[in-house]
């Protein structure tokens, strides 16, 4: 511990065009990603960091960009009438997750508040308490439902954390691993180009 030193973390996203981005940041090198990171935060703590402070303001001593290429979907209008609420109509049965019906985007944080909504759910069912209540399905979805006709799953390509849909750290590794790490990289990339 250092009490003159802290630790941030940030997060870019949606990061590419396909996500709904502006600037395609999978494809910008660590020190354009750090470079960008650095300007935000001088405009958002203009009396901690910047040029024009004695030294220089705050000073960043290490980085790490980490890549997940498939970390967040396109936030388009209307998406989030398709989320499933966290109450289902199976008794014992509660829904948690980024995915679920809440505010946030597919993260950390909609995760959260997902687990919170589904608790809520099922302290209210304990108690006797009313829940918010189901959320109503799209009729266009159970007539799509109607006529679905189940395929097999595509699989996953590679090996790496990327493949799972994870990040990894592209300048760490031994050569064999950074190799493959940057293969599926390029792979995940050509997929998700439009």
């Amino acid at each position: 511990y250092d009490e003159d030193r802290s630790m941030l973390e940030l997060v870019f996203a949606p990061c590419s065009p396909v996500a709904g981005g502006k600037i395609d940041w999978l494809k910008k090198s660590d020190r354009d990603i750090i470079a960008a990171t650095m300007k935000e935060l001088e405009r958002l703590f203009p009396t901690e960091i910047g040029a024009h402070l004695p030294n220089g303001g705050a000073q960043l001593r290490k980085s790490a960009v980490v890549r997940t290429p498939r970390s967040v979907y396109a936030a388009i209008p209307g998406r989030n009438r398709y989320r499933p609420s966290q109450e289902t109509p199976i008794r014992n049965f509660t829904l948690a997750g980024d995915w679920t019906s809440q505010k946030f985007l597919g993260s950390m944080e909609g995760a959260i508040l997902g687990g919170k909504l589904a608790a809520e759910v099922v302290a209210d069912r304990a108690a006797g308490q009313p829940t918010r209540g189901l959320k109503a399905v799209e009729p266009h979805i159970i007539e799509a439902a109607k006529k679905h006709v189940p395929k097999e799953p595509p699989g996953v390509k590679g090996s790496s954390a990327i493949a799972f849909g994870g990040g990894a750290v592209l300048s760490g590794g031994s050569a064999k691993r950074q190799s493959v790490v940057a293969k599926e990289l390029a792979d995940a990339l050509v997929e998700g180009a439009p």
